[in-house]
């Protein structure tokens, strides 16, 4: 899912039983339903969360990306 629009974008993540939260963002809640789906263990239960472009999930894992390109360029 692309980021970065000037209007506020929702989109979704999977927070699964153990409240961890998936760090991939879904467009639409059906979509996130569906991978949630496919990728849940056996006994696993997930809900999804809807989310703006104040996401802390996505905020924390762009700016892990920025950083591990910086050391890489060293």
């Amino acid at each position: 899912m692309e980021r970065g629009s000037s209007k506020s974008e929702i989109h979704y993540h999977i927070r699964w039983s153990d409240s961890s939260i998936d760090w991939m963002a879904f467009a639409t809640k059906e979509e996130a339903t569906s991978a949630a789906g496919e990728m849940r263990k056996p006994n696993e239960t997930y809900v999804i969360i809807g989310c703006d472009d104040n996401c802390e999930r996505c905020k924390l894992f762009e700016s892990e990306a920025i950083s591990r390109l910086k050391v890489k360029r060293r």
